[in-house]
């Protein structure tokens, strides 16, 4: 991919312009690559990539975010990295969820046997995990649909699934796909979060996986070269040019047709548009006289943003030096800690540990209040070996999930990738698509290449 100046730009020299570099647009540009289409991609900021990026920071590589992957093995994104790049990239897979209330520390339980020996709770609580999780296991997602509209929280006490301490793990799981605690996420959502995939099974084969376990390992995982490296890698096989610090300040329509963008003030005539730009952000932009259009992208302008803080750790000694994902659920706040040197030893020096810690960010709160609320609550007690090595500290917020999933607005809520504009077609993380974060990105941009391929 070439980097032009926007005064540089020929329209006739491409097929299709893609307004916005996050993971959506770059996805798109990549399969519509390997389609033999040209893409233009505008981009607002300096940089590729959205939210998926990396940087050195003193002597440490570390990603925007903890950026683990989730379904490596049987989801979208990792599903079109092996279609389109070649060779595809390497994943590590981690170990598996270490949940900690208190002094208690239990994994998420994968058969009915491990469920009654939880050590989380009391056998009063077992019993309701074991009948809740077995119905979450055996649900088909017709089933799981009729829940769009009300909050998991509400699903759970129309169950009768009450145990605080079982809503407390589930709360710190969900938290991180959902962006929202679990009396304001889907319960759609949550129950394909928990379910953990897009595949009908059998009953037969439902049955076996909740008596005996799945036997198989975590589909989870960190890329080996960090976010920046797979960025660029996509970047490289993307045939097409981008202009950086080119802000979409208008999309256009005659006719009912898309007929231009504007960027930067400079007019670009294209009938074939894909926007990667927020939806929250699209009532400002698209610009149109009639009333059909208005009102579909102001049904959007509310939907609600999540942001995470992520504290980065390095230390001069390894402590952790395993591929777990840690949960400490209490005491409050809910934080997610990872040791991402275990799973790519580059990102740290010799000898030395990556540790990030995430969490969601508070509103009204600053943040260095909760940078020492991550760092206290427990974190200093049960893990008091990390301060006495840590040589390197580092702050980032950024956003999570990017717009919550809450009912009313859940992957089946989303429009896209068609608008009521003919020829313009929208793709990222917050329009259509199954899944959270990247995966959605990757569902969301095949439905704009199959869109566009009819199109044409």
């Amino acid at each position: 991919m070439r980097e032009i100046p926007v005064g540089k730009v020929e329209p006739s020299d491409y097929d299709v312009v893609i307004a916005g570099a996050g993971a959506g647009g770059l996805l798109t540009a990549l399969a519509l690559t390997a389609e033999g289409r040209r893409p233009l991609i505008l981009e607002k900021s300096d940089r590729i990539g959205g939210v998926c990026y990396g940087y050195d920071f003193e002597g440490y590589r570390i990603d925007n975010g903890l950026h683990v992957i989730t379904r490596v093995h049987h989801g979208a994104f990792t599903r079109f990295l092996r279609t389109y790049l070649k060779p595809p990239p390497e994943f590590v897979l981690h170990e598996g969820w270490f949940f900690r209330v208190f002094d208690k520390v239990g994994t998420i339980p994968a058969s009915v046997g491990e469920t009654l020996t939880w050590p989380l709770t009391g056998m009063r609580g077992r019993l309701g995990l074991a009948k809740i999780g077995a119905k979450i296991k055996t649900m088909k997602l017709d089933e799981m649909r009729k829940y769009k509209d009300i909050s998991f929280l509400e699903f759970m006490q129309s169950k009768g699934a009450t145990n605080q301490v079982m809503l407390d793990v589930m709360q710190s799981a969900i938290y991180m796909a959902a962006g929202v605690p679990i009396e304001q996420a889907s319960a759609y959502e949550a129950l394909r979060t928990l379910k953990d995939t897009d595949k009908e099974s059998s009953k037969l084969g439902s049955l076996k996986k909740l008596l005996f376990g799945s036997g198989a390992e975590y589909d989870e995982g960190v890329v080996i070269g960090g976010m920046q490296a797979l960025i660029e890698r996509v970047a490289e096989a993307i045939d097409g040019d981008i202009v950086l610090n080119a802000p979409v300040e208008r999309i256009t329509e005659q006719d009912g047709h898309v007929s231009g963008v504007t960027a930067n003030g400079e007019d670009i005539p294209f009938s074939r548009v894909v926007s990667n730009i927020p939806l929250w952000s699209m009532p400002a932009i698209v610009k149109s006289d009639r009333a059909e259009v208005n009102d579909f992208f102001q049904e959007w302008d509310h939907m609600k943003v999540t942001r995470g803080l992520t504290l980065w750790l390095g230390l001069n000694k390894v402590v952790l030096g395993d591929r777990k994902s840690r949960v400490i659920v209490h005491p409050n706040p809910n934080r997610w800690m990872l040791s991402l040197s275990s799973f790519d030893p580059t990102c740290a020096p010799q000898g030395r540990e990556l540790i990030g810690i995430a969490t969601m960010l508070e509103e009204g709160t600053t943040i260095e209040a909760q940078v020492e609320r991550m760092k206290g609550n427990g974190l200093d007690e049960y893990y008091p070996e990390i301060f006495d090595q840590i040589e390197m500290e580092h702050v980032q917020t950024s956003y999570a999930t990017r717009a919550a999933l809450i009912p009313g607005q859940t992957a089946l809520d989303r429009p896209g990738p068609h608008t009521p504009i003919q020829g313009l077609y929208i793709v990222g993380t917050d329009t259509a698509g199954e899944g959270v974060g990247l995966q959605q990105a990757a569902n969301s941009a095949e439905g704009v290449v199959s869109a566009l391929n009819a199109g044409w």
